[in-house]
């Protein structure tokens, strides 16, 4: 068991009639541990804040957690109710001409890593967001990740890799102290299934 800074970022959306669906992301990042309640809270703002670039006002930030091992089973050492100090963090991509697609659709950023599989494939660290925003909504273009949201991706893709994140911090692995080779974003909708669908009748 290592120590490692770990964080979730816990968002709400509009979802299958339910407007407080929720779905996170999870963070590994190089340096030291938060020492207390202040420094963690600001670490969590500085990565809400870079992340809120990628996604519309549609989904908010409610919570976040703070790990410092790299256990499959650690629980969280630090917490913050965004909801509940009614501070609440809304993306701030602009929609703009774009079209908000299903909750199930997402888009996403990546890392690729140095290492390989067994196949010698490269491995990547990928995040998905919803909502996804297409740029229109007829065509090929139902299916093309609006422009000004594929940018946000690449620019916060480029913040947890180039050490211009808080602290110089970078994102790694759970597990391992990554070397980050490139980062991409996608340029199609994709889909992240929030809620799994029951069997069809037979």
């Amino acid at each position: 068991m290592a120590a490692v800074v770990g964080l979730t970022i816990v968002k709400k959306m509009h979802y299958r009639g339910d407007n407080n669906e929720e779905y996170s992301n999870q963070y590994w990042l190089t340096g030291s541990i938060p020492a207390d309640s202040t420094a963690w809270k600001a670490l969590a703002d500085a990565l809400i804040a870079a992340e809120k670039l990628v996604y519309t006002g549609d989904v908010w930030t409610v919570r976040a957690y703070g790990y410092d091992s790299d256990a499959v089973d650690a629980t969280s050492v630090w917490s913050y109710d965004y909801e509940a100090a009614t501070a609440t963090v809304p993306g701030t991509l602009a929609q703009g001409s774009g079209i908000l697609c299903p909750g199930d659709d997402a888009v996403w950023v990546r890392w690729k890593t140095s290492r390989t599989n067994s196949r010698g494939k490269p491995i990547y660290l990928r995040k998905y967001f919803h909502l996804a925003v297409a740029t229109s909504g007829t065509g090929d273009n139902r299916d093309t990740v609006l422009a000004a949201q594929k940018t946000a991706l690449n620019a916060f893709g480029t913040k947890l890799m180039d050490g211009s994140f808080l602290a110089a911090r970078t994102i790694r692995s759970q597990t391992h102290a990554e070397t980050i080779l490139t980062r991409d974003a996608s340029s199609y909708v994709t889909t992240r299934t929030l809620k799994r669908r029951g069997r069809r009748p037979s």
